[in-house]
């Protein structure tokens, strides 16, 4: 990369690119921002729209299959787990794959794993809302 001597360039090549590079920086930090944010908030305002998750045609007691993931966060105060899953689908709930918040039944869940872990975790449809029951930690 060729070095450029500020101090030789004429002034209006100076002005556009600090004007550039700080318009630059800004959109940076307003995309970072953006993703942290969605991150903070887990599912919550999510379009669930192509997520089958109907009680009707729940057949048994809508236990779903065994699905595996990895932890991306844990959220002990609200009760909640951050998946990274693979597709799921069940008599109740159909989902593409994505990484997304989980509320989990019993807290103690989330004591048993880390961020990281490899998991094979059940879910079951609890009023319209995808619920871990019971989760372990694949060796």
């Amino acid at each position: 990369m060729p070095v450029i001597f500020y101090p030789l360039l004429p002034r209006c090549l100076t002005v556009k690119k600090s004007l550039i590079n700080t318009i630059a920086v800004f959109g940076l930090s307003l995309f970072t921002l953006t993703a942290h944010a969605e991150q903070a908030n887990g599912a919550n305002g999510m379009n669930m729209a192509n997520m089958k998750m109907d009680p009707a045609e729940m057949k048994s007691s809508g236990a779903m299959g065994v699905n595996e993931g990895e932890v991306k966060f844990i959220d002990q105060a609200r009760k909640r787990i951050t998946i990274k899953h693979g597709p799921i689908k069940s008599k109740t709930v159909e989902m593409t794959p994505m990484t997304m918040s989980f509320p989990v039944q019993n807290a103690p869940l989330l004591s048993s794993v880390k961020v990281g872990d490899k998991i094979k975790f059940n879910m079951e449809n609890k009023n319209n809302v995808a619920v871990v029951t019971s989760l372990s930690v694949q060796k």
